[in-house]
């Protein structure tokens, strides 16, 4: 394998991510989505979160009715051509970032959603308006039995308004929260990263995911360490990253 950005992953002889190990939210599958285009792609992407301390993958292609309809066998498919170029040590599984639409509601209705292990959900919704059915929708896949992690919550602007009480709320509906580690390099603008940093600090954040689509987001990610609230989430002992590995069935060895 071809390894890359060694020189930037490291500090003090330690990786990015080795704490971490695993990488739950990340775009990886080629041709599937908005990230790998191809199994070229795909391998460099999956070396250079390695070179950046990740060791185990659980692959999230989006699932969104209007420009990636994805279902099981589609994800599947895209998967086994994949693992076929990957060296059996490897660790990849794969679920989705379902986007909280009709077509999700309709999966989940029909209990066809790839869900991560302990029956728990990656979610997402628009990042511009809140949806206006939110709280009910998410109470609906609580009384189907899942549990709703949300992907980066730091990057709704709707609720910088009123952190405040939009967070606590959340909370209070037993969603986790998994903020994106490219948020805390800056990439997507300081005041997501200083909202990353709010849920940091309040004790709110129990994933962090690499949310890799290509190149530039390993060039972002290898900047992470430098910012202090990295390290505060590394010492909460509230990152439940680790117990993905537990019951996760799609591992590379099948």
């Amino acid at each position: 394998m071809i390894h890359f950005f060694s020189t930037l992953s490291k500090k003090g002889g330690r990786p990015d991510f080795s704490e971490v190990s695993v990488d739950m939210h990340s775009h990886l599958l080629p041709g599937i989505d908005d990230g790998a285009k191809n199994t070229e792609d795909s391998i460099r992407l999956i070396n250079g979160l390695q070179e950046l301390g990740f060791e185990h993958f659980i692959t999230t292609p989006h699932t969104m009715k209007e420009l990636y309809p994805n279902s099981r066998e589609s994800i599947e498919a895209s998967f086994q051509v994949l693992r076929k170029e990957l060296s059996s040590s490897l660790t990849l599984s794969y679920s989705s970032e379902y986007f909280l639409d009709e077509y999700f509601m309709e999966l989940m209705e029909e209990d066809k959603l790839i869900t991560l292990p302990g029956n728990r959900i990656l979610l997402e919704f628009s990042q511009i308006s809140k949806p206006m059915e939110l709280e009910e929708q998410l109470f609906q896949i609580h009384l189907k039995g899942y549990k709703v992690i949300l992907a980066h919550p730091e990057r709704y602007l709707f609720f910088h308004q009123k952190m405040n009480f939009h967070f606590p709320r959340l909370k209070d509906m037993d969603i986790d929260f998994q903020i994106n580690a490219l948020s805390l390099s800056g990439y997507y603008g300081e005041s997501i990263r200083k909202v990353a940093e709010k849920l940091i600090a309040d004790g709110m954040v129990e994933f962090i995911g690499s949310d890799t689509h290509h190149d530039n987001h390993l060039k972002a990610l290898a900047k992470v360490q430098d910012n202090k609230y990295y390290q505060k989430l590394l010492d909460s002992g509230k990152l439940q990253n680790r117990s993905l590995l537990t019951t996760n069935a799609r591992v590379a060895h099948e």
